[in-house]
């Protein structure tokens, strides 16, 4: 049985043909047939690629920072630290898992204490392996939850990268605007320390 594409190719080829002999009568109806699969295959192939909900994040108005006549000062990682336990105390469907980002908080600190506060079943360790991690979240956030994915540093990002470009990126586009998968992965580099810290894939990862 052949496939749509096959009988659109041999379609076009017909049309070429009986448009190079002249006039015939079924030549508007076939012409029509196939701008009709053309406008399916755009429907089918070429839509959901980016959110058009309110949801999506090119809809999202930006927040500028706002600063008092007398700001205090911190340190990044306490910022971040103070976030995420406003977020955690907020947002009942928030977790965080990956790699050290449990009991230590992470290895900036930035998730310190929220592990104590919240409990192990919301912010908890895994093993390190980053595909799995990346999978992890694209499940969980289908079902509803907002996971936050530590991978440790930017250099293990290339070992979940599969994952995320053909897997996470795709979700909306694969169900047909059906799925969304609103997952966050988090990491850091840039650390020059060793040959598993100092990378910066940005470019590929871009």
């Amino acid at each position: 049985t052949p496939v749509i594409s096959e009988v659109l190719k041999n379609a076009r080829k017909m049309l070429f043909e009986i448009s190079a002999g002249g006039s015939e009568p079924a030549l508007p109806k076939l012409e029509s047939w196939i701008r009709a699969c053309y406008q399916t295959a755009e429907r089918h192939y070429h839509a959901q690629l980016y959110s058009s909900s309110p949801n999506s994040a090119l809809a999202v108005a930006p927040v500028g920072p706002v600063y008092g006549p007398n700001p205090e000062r911190r340190n990044g990682y306490e910022i971040l630290n103070r976030f995420f336990d406003h977020a955690f105390s907020t947002h009942s469907n928030l977790i965080a898992f990956g790699e050290d980002v449990g009991k230590i908080g992470d290895v900036n600190q930035g998730l310190a204490g929220i592990q104590q506060k919240y409990g192990e079943s919301r912010i908890f360790d895994t093993g390190i392996r980053e595909w799995t991690i990346v999978g992890q979240a694209i499940g969980l956030s289908m079902r509803g939850w907002r996971p936050i994915a530590e991978i440790q540093y930017l250099d293990y990002l290339v070992y979940g990268l599969s994952a995320l470009t053909d897997d996470l990126a795709t979700v909306r586009y694969r169900s047909n605007g059906k799925q969304m998968a609103p997952a966050i992965i988090r990491t850091r580099g840039h650390r020059l320390e060793g040959i598993w810290h100092s990378g910066s894939p940005m470019g590929m990862v871009l």
